[in-house]
């Protein structure tokens, strides 16, 4: 009935950020955006992809919550900074064109993935501050987070 080898099991385990460390990365990111006087959102999901924590600042467009999701669901999917792996495809036209027009991608500074040691946990996505400083503020965030967690 089962093709499971004797050494193989039928499930694993996943670390994932729980909700109090996803609010610490809000709050860290939160402060740094707001000493930075920039009008962000900011997006933490889980490993499973799952919006855990999310904030926006007055006056911050309408649009920047989508486009923080977008880059905190890349960051979590590549396992990278959204701004790197955009630097890394950016000779290659065809890859730009194909990751580009796929939803819930964004290759832009903003989003990065939330580790504990080496395994990814979940994901912090920023976006809204015209002076490129959602690098900074998702960085805070994430510096934010206990690497024991």
């Amino acid at each position: 009935m089962s093709d499971l080898k004797e050494t193989e099991t039928a499930m694993f385990t996943t670390r994932s950020i729980s909700l109090a460390g996803a609010q610490r990365v809000i709050g860290a990111a939160l402060a740094r955006a707001e000493a930075l006087d920039c009008r962000v959102s900011l997006v933490v999901i889980d490993a499973g992809g799952n919006v855990t924590a999310m904030a926006r600042r007055d006056g911050t467009a309408n649009t920047a919550t989508t486009v923080a999701l977008n880059k905190a669901n890349t960051a979590l999917t590549l396992h990278t900074a959204t701004d790197v792996f955009g630097k890394a495809i950016e000779e290659n036209t065809m890859l730009v064109s194909s990751l580009g027009s796929q939803p819930g991608i964004a290759l832009i500074a903003g989003g990065l993935p939330l580790t504990a040691g080496d395994e990814v946990i979940g994901a912090i996505g920023v976006s809204g501050s015209r002076d490129g400083k959602d690098l900074l503020i998702a960085r805070a965030g994430a510096d934010a987070l206990d690497p024991g967690e």
